[in-house]
């Protein structure tokens, strides 16, 4: 009698301890649907004795409905002998109307002879709070995983083992859109990336991560990366180091493609020596300029000296020779002119006065100063002031030198017989200059760089004196002014040379 009640407090204290534990021990009479202890497995759900009927379809009511076809299937599994113990979890209702997770197992202790089962045992096990830290765990897995899918670099970890091998436990999703890799593929293999280093990387790559391991201390690395499609990239990787029980060191990491910015980086170094060569080119441009113009302006002097000398004047043809060598030093001259002048523009020293300029005096100043030059090539030269009462904000020595040019070169580029117009249209807003002429024209493809220093277009190789500089500098003059310039030319036809400027 004494060892009955020794064994039944016994059994009452193991149930206590596991219901304290969250576990209560059941047992299931599969043939007649009764439940034993159900008192105790109720009591985790916070019902009272009785409250709950001792039979397996009354158990099934407090399950919740998304829950039981899954729980059954499980009992069936085991039943039928797929699996060697029945498990599962679902949703079961508290008495106050929650649902708690519960953890259920068991196993068919007794069949008959036909071999159906006949008594089953088990337990149940409250774990809320374990699916709730999973689901925990699960939401902010899902929301890093979120987070590192949208950095532009790739965050990793990576275990190397002391024989020198390694893995990558987890690479973000950016791999794809960088290397076009899924993490899946580099976690099951990582010598799929590692065996894209450019060749000539790998030893310091390697090397330096083996430095950083003897000595446990952030590693970074910058090398070349051969993609699948053919292209290379730079990529920047950076790692922290940290030893494991094991052994073996996991790297916590970040990879970055700076392809761009080395790009940018060779760009930006590549424009600071352009920079610096135009600046020596500019220097050196006005410093000849102003060391040519004194020897030349004394060839000029000394050919017009020849020229006026009356006490032994030169002979017709001397006349002629010393003509031909006043005209080309005063062709020189005005190139270096025209060529100091684009270093002052490219330096940016040139500076323009605007004034209220009234245009009628400068213009008719501007064509008799090229009527000389008109008659000797037999152009005609038109421009009529008459009532002309026009003003415009302008440089007049700088309006002068862009008329002079343009002017010039519409006689230039003209034919004998042929025609030079100067025409002028003003409105409120402003004054519009056209030199008009029938000259030989421009092609089309050569208008689109046609104010660009030193491109003469078609003329480059022509019998046509010039440099190419003349319209840059006239171009660079107007903007300085305010105005704008414009071409329309037809070959063969001629060509119209616009230059707006604001009114005054």
């Amino acid at each position: 009698m004494s060892v009955v009640m020794q064994s039944d407090t016994t059994e009452a204290l193991m149930r206590d301890a596991l219901l304290g534990a969250g576990t209560s021990v059941w047992e299931w009479h599969i043939q007649t649907d009764q439940l034993s202890n159900v008192d105790t497995s109720a009591a985790l759900l916070g019902y009272a004795p009785g409250e709950l009927v001792s039979l397996q379809a009354d158990w099934n009511d407090v399950i919740h409905p998304d829950d039981r076809a899954a729980n059954h299937e499980a009992y069936l599994r085991h039943a039928r002998g797929e699996v060697s113990i029945y498990e599962h979890e679902y949703r079961a209702r508290t008495k106050d109307g929650e649902w708690r997770w519960i953890a259920e197992r068991g196993r068919i202790v007794d069949r008959d002879s036909q071999g159906a089962p006949v008594r089953m045992v088990g337990t149940l096990t409250d774990v809320t709070q374990r699916r709730r830290a999973e689901g925990e765990v699960l939401e902010m897995a899902e929301r890093l995983r979120k987070i590192a899918r949208h950095v532009p670099g790739i965050v990793y970890q990576y275990r190397g083992f002391p024989d020198g091998s390694g893995h990558f436990p987890y690479v973000s999703e950016s791999s794809i859109d960088l290397l076009g890799l899924s993490p899946q593929l580099l976690m099951t293999d990582a010598s799929h990336v590692l065996r894209m280093i450019e060749r000539e990387d790998r030893e310091k790559v390697f090397g330096g991560v083996a430095e950083a391991v003897r000595a446990m201390r952030p590693w970074r690395s910058e090398f070349r990366l051969h993609l699948r499609d053919g292209r290379k990239l730079w990529l920047t990787a950076a790692a922290t180091p940290q030893r494991e029980a094991s052994g073996a060191v996991l790297w916590h990491g970040y990879i970055e493609d700076v392809t761009e910015l080395r790009e940018l980086e060779r760009a930006r170094q590549a424009a600071i020596a352009a920079q610096a060569a135009n600046r020596a080119k500019t220097e050196f441009l006005s410093r000849m300029s102003h060391e040519l113009r004194t020897p030349l302006n004394a060839v000029l002097g000394f050919a017009q000296l020849l020229e006026l000398d009356t006490r032994e004047p030169l002979t017709d043809t001397q006349r002629r020779r010393v003509a031909l060598i006043r005209e080309a030093g005063a062709h020189l001259l005005q190139m270096i002119g025209e060529l100091l002048d684009l270093t002052r523009i490219e330096s940016g020293q040139l500076a323009v006065t605007l004034t209220a300029l009234p245009l009628a005096p400068l213009l008719a100043e501007c064509v008799e100063l090229v009527r000389p030059q008109a008659d000797a090539a037999g152009v005609a030269l038109h421009f009529d002031r008459a009532g002309m009462q026009v003003a415009a904000k302008a440089d007049a020595t700088r309006l002068r030198q862009v008329l002079l040019n343009l002017l010039g070169n519409a006689i230039k580029y003209n034919r004998r017989g042929g025609t030079v117009q100067l025409r002028v249209a003003a409105d409120v807003a402003g004054v519009t200059l056209r030199v008009i002429d029938d000259g030989i024209g421009i092609a089309a493809a050569d208008l689109p760089t046609l104010f660009e220093p030193f491109n003469r277009g078609a003329h480059q190789h022509s019998t046509i004196e010039g440099a190419g500089i003349g319209l840059a500098v006239t171009r660079t003059l107007v903007d300085l002014m305010g105005g704008r310039i414009d071409v329309q030319s037809t070959p063969g036809a001629g060509s119209t040379f616009s230059v707006w400027l604001a009114a005054a």
